[in-house]
């Protein structure tokens, strides 16, 4: 069975800004088409919340759905991810859902240290998924109507396999960043990423080094509107080859515009909405 790795993909409505406008409580949000082998598949969703303590918070939905002859997908995710002022992680959360399988990555800090957790419930109950899912997604959906259907983006773009249920503590400096958080590194960066980049799984609690190449500035459309975007190959030993496209709104915000690598099951292609 076909499995995306880090940053997943989607089929489902990701949740409009007008109905978080609503609720009185607008964010920076984007939305994205997920693509396998050219066929619409599903949605993402990312926001960034900005904490009045400081620091910000980074929500990542996602969920894929295909079915074919020999193969079916049906896949879950959340994300949570909090920074400091200093935009440092503080700590993260990752519930994965596969059809009666769930999959828990948790990570905190510990002094100079990430206190980083995995573990891989099997033969999950549909009352055992809603008690599992329940408390971070009370969290999310103060910001996310049906945050529960959502899968996570760095398992569609890094690794094919899962890490065993696992506890490990890693010292915080042997990682750069997230991939969710990327496009705040290199902003905060003047715009650009180093020559290696140790990028923090948070789905796998694992750490991946990526050599970064600068492909140079690409101009995209958005509905009709022509977008500036910055493309950089992202490739390591044990993934495809990962083409990243950033760009920054009109309220100087950085994001994704478009996300592509090829798995065994075709090219994956991540691209905001207009």
């Amino acid at each position: 069975m076909f499995r995306p790795s880090i940053f997943a993909a989607i089929l489902i409505a990701a949740t409009p800004i007008q109905a978080l406008a609503a609720a009185g409580k607008v964010h920076p949000t984007f939305n994205y088409d997920i693509f396998l082998q050219g066929e619409d598949v599903g949605d993402m969703l990312l926001q960034i919340i900005k904490k009045p303590q400081g620091g910000y918070q980074i929500l990542e939905s996602t969920t894929i759905q295909k079915s074919s002859d020999w193969d079916e997908i049906n896949l879950r995710s959340t994300t949570n991810e909090m920074y400091s002022l200093e935009n440092n992680l503080i700590s993260a959360d990752k519930k994965t859902f596969d059809h009666t399988k769930a999959y828990w990555s948790k990570i905190d800090s510990l002094g100079a240290d990430f206190w980083m957790s995995f573990s891989e419930i099997k033969d999950l109950a549909q009352q055992e998924e809603s008690d599992l899912i329940g408390f971070s997604i009370a969290v999310l959906d103060d910001f996310i109507p049906k945050a529960s259907e959502v899968l996570g983006l760095s398992q569609l773009l890094l690794a094919d396999t899962k890490a065993r249920p696992t506890s490990i503590r890693v010292p915080k400096n042997l990682h750069h960043t997230t991939i969710a958080n990327l496009p705040k590194y290199w902003s905060i960066h003047q715009q650009t990423l180093p020559a290696k980049i140790q990028l923090l799984d948070i789905e796998t609690t694992s750490i991946t080094q990526m050599k970064t190449e600068y492909r140079g500035l690409e101009v995209k459309t958005l509905g009709g509107d022509e977008v500036s975007t910055h493309h950089y190959t992202l490739t390591s030993e044990n993934s495809a080859p990962l083409n990243i496209w950033l760009a920054v709104n009109e309220n100087h915000i950085p994001y994704f515009f478009e996300l592509k690598t090829n798995r065994s099951s075709g090219d994956f292609i991540i691209k905001r909405k207009p």
